[in-house]
């Protein structure tokens, strides 16, 4: 039994054909030789009787000119005589429009006549429908045959419309081959976009060895003497800013021990309930706001101990009013204020301050060794861009190759399909 199962499976094999896509339409041409032939001929045999058939009508609405209504009801007769002339000029004219002579000689021009005209030719009838029933009720005979012929057009444009249906693949064809051709300009696209993504990536190579040489340049300006000593410079001015805060925190602490009656007195004098001078006013708002810098305009805090006088003042006439215990221990941190040397131990050390730290800023912007590094630092970030950009354009590339390839693969498949299908082998497309 496997001897006969081995020469029956045989003959059940389905054949394969190794090919590529540009010779897939002489492949497939072959198989369609005999069937176009004889679908020429079938189609021109019918074209030759829908010609006599077309003839047959002209010669039959000739006839029906000619004749006369007779007269027998004068107001249907008039219906009847205006249906008959409608009827002329309207079938003269559609007959004109199908007229088998203008078919064409090319397969493909005689489906495009054959759709166009039955179409055509269904909707003219279908709009004289009433002016073909009252003719006839007089020209009874006449409009029979007439009507007869025309149905044998109708018959002959569906028959045609058939033999083109059945076999539409010959006509899927022409749209393979443009398809295919479609495939061959997708890939030289394909190439294009090949040859673009490639020399992108050695533009991202070339960016990428310009910022190695950039950080390269980093590491040795860094180890240069220049470097070391901003480093140290820097480090000196890290701990001059350690003790200009440091000092700041001793003042805030000072005067947090007057804070409620220096900004009651505040409210006071910004309500006008406490009259004092303007220059004085804004003093007293820079020392709550930023004692420092208040400082820095009254050097001997001569004009703050003249505005604490005033709050001591303020509170003895209770205009700022404390409890007896606060009260005392606000005025005794007053008096101590008072007495304290804001310019020995303040302004001064503040001006030695900020004297060194001038100082180490014009030594920094004299260093050329940071000047470098910024500069070196900055090319190294235009080439990031320019290496960001790069890589960004090759992404949106092999996006857009990849949507072809896909696009491609998908057309192939449906040609294969198409292709087996014709040739009832299995193809494969190399």
């Amino acid at each position: 039994m496997g001897f006969f199962k081995k020469i029956f499976s045989k003959k059940n094999e389905i054949e394969e054909i190794n090919t590529t896509l540009d010779l897939l339409p002489i492949i497939i041409q072959k198989n369609f030789e005999s069937e176009i032939k004889n679908l020429e001929l079938e189609v021109a045999k019918q074209i030759s009787e829908l010609k006599y058939l077309h003839e047959k009508g002209k010669s039959l609405l000739i006839d029906i000119q000619k004749k006369e209504i007779e007269e027998e009801n004068t107001r249907f007769n008039k219906a009847a005589l205006t249906s008959k002339k409608q009827i002329e000029n309207q079938l003269i004219k559609t007959l004109e429009k199908i007229n088998p002579e203008n078919s064409g000689k090319e397969i493909n021009e005689i489906r495009a006549y054959s759709n166009e005209s039955y179409a055509l030719f269904i909707n003219e009838i279908n709009s004289f429908r009433k002016n073909i029933t009252y003719t006839s009720v007089y020209l009874k005979d006449e409009m029979k045959m007439l009507g007869g012929t025309l149905q044998e057009i109708i018959n002959k444009l569906a028959k045609l419309n058939q033999l083109f249906f059945e076999k539409k693949e010959i006509f899927e064809f022409e749209k393979i081959k443009k398809r295919i051709k479609n495939i061959e300009e997708q890939n030289k696209e394909i190439k294009k976009s090949d040859e673009l993504i490639l020399n992108k990536q050695k533009d991202l190579e070339e960016k990428e060895k310009e910022i190695k040489l950039e950080e390269e340049k980093i590491i040795e300006l860094k180890q240069s003497d220049e470097l070391k000593e901003i480093k140290n410079i820097e480090e000196e001015k890290s701990k001059i800013l350690e003790e200009k805060q440091q000092l700041k925190t001793e003042i805030s602490s000072m005067l947090s021990t007057i804070d409620k009656p220096l900004q009651r007195f505040n409210a006071l004098v910004k309500s006008g309930r406490w009259k004092i001078q303007k220059e004085k006013a804004e003093l007293l708002e820079n020392f709550i706001t930023n004692p420092l810098f208040a400082l820095k305009k009254d050097v001997n805090g001569k004009q703050f101990k003249e505005i604490l006088i005033e709050i001591k003042k303020a509170i003895n006439d209770e205009k700022i009013e404390l409890k007896e215990k606060e009260k005392e221990k606000r005025i005794d941190a007053l008096q101590e204020l008072i007495a304290f040397d804001f310019f020995e131990k303040v302004f001064w050390k503040l001006n030695e301050i900020q004297k060194r730290q001038n100082e180490i800023e014009n030594l920094i912007k004299k260093n050329n060794g940071l000047k470098k590094i910024n500069f070196v630092e900055n090319k190294k970030n235009e080439i990031n861009k320019e290496l960001n950009n790069i890589i960004e354009a090759k992404k949106l590339e092999e996006l857009k190759q990849q949507k072809l390839t896909d696009f491609i693969k998908e057309e192939k498949e449906k040609i294969q399909k198409y292709a087996e299908k014709i040739t009832g082998k299995n193809i494969k497309l190399e």
